[in-house]
């Protein structure tokens, strides 16, 4: 019986997992790059508009709760 050799056998053993390796990468590039919102924009960019927006309206209510507070104070020494 003839021996291989081991440089071939060492491809035959590790050629298969090399190839899923490198098309599991391929594939987390090409979805990596196409996460873009609908109008062209990168996901990053509108998710910290998105946060931004979501900061001014809570600056804007907790604005608002404390004219409510003020009002009602004023109302309770008014009695």
């Amino acid at each position: 019986m003839e021996q291989t050799p081991w440089y071939v056998s060492l491809i035959v053993a590790w050629l298969p997992f090399l190839i899923l390796v490198a098309l599991g990468i391929w594939i987390a590039r090409r979805v990596g790059g196409s996460l873009r919102a609908p109008d062209g924009r990168p996901v990053g960019q509108v998710v910290d508009e998105v946060g931004r927006e979501l900061k001014r309206s809570n600056d804007m209510l907790e604005q608002a709760l404390n004219d409510c507070r003020k009002w009602l104070d004023a109302l309770e020494q008014r009695r």
